[in-house]
């Protein structure tokens, strides 16, 4: 088992001989593909990750990936801080064929080098975790409703069709 900090490289193919586990912490600021999120630069990156093989002998990963991301709330356009959590259940493919060759529930991972960039993994993973929507449970601020129009209003607004009626009556 390896913890700590954590290592720029891995081989996933001896890790998932070794049924080894990672654990480990990173910063944001670490993960480049990350760097849209300015105001999280120093949030921790917490991983835990175990390889080892699945009950077909297929080599694989699997843990958790979390950390929490500053966003714009899209209620009330205010920063929110989101908690985002990933669990990575990947299984090692080599080529294009073993893709294919996948059941469609297992999630492939392309390991295309003996050496791999954890930090691409990671990012790529918390991406995919990231939320569809931003939003606080609670705003922190008042929206203003957009006043609605009223009756007097409405009445005096131009008729599309009035001018057609006055050509209609015209035409009689």
């Amino acid at each position: 088992m390896f913890s700590g900090q954590l290592p720029s490289f891995l081989e996933p193919r001896k890790l998932a001989d070794q049924e080894a586990e990672i654990k480990g912490q990173t910063t944001v600021a670490r993960l480049p593909r990350l760097a849209e999120f300015r105001d999280s630069q120093d949030e921790i990156v917490e991983v835990a990750l175990r390889f080892g093989r699945d009950e077909e002998r297929r080599q694989c990963v699997s843990g958790t990936v979390k950390t929490a991301l500053m966003m714009t709330c899209q209620r009330c356009l205010e920063p929110v801080r989101c908690s985002v959590e990933a669990h990575p259940a990947l299984v090692m493919v080599y080529n294009e064929d073993q893709i294919k060759a996948l059941p469609e529930h297992l999630d492939p991972w392309l390991v295309t080098d003996e050496k791999i960039i954890l930090s691409e993994l990671l990012e790529e993973e918390l991406l995919l975790a990231l939320p569809l929507v931003a939003m606080h449970e609670q705003c922190p601020t008042v929206l203003h409703k957009s006043a609605e129009p009223s009756a007097a209003a409405e009445s005096k607004r131009d008729n599309p069709f009035a001018v057609l009626a006055q050509l209609k009556s015209r035409d009689d």
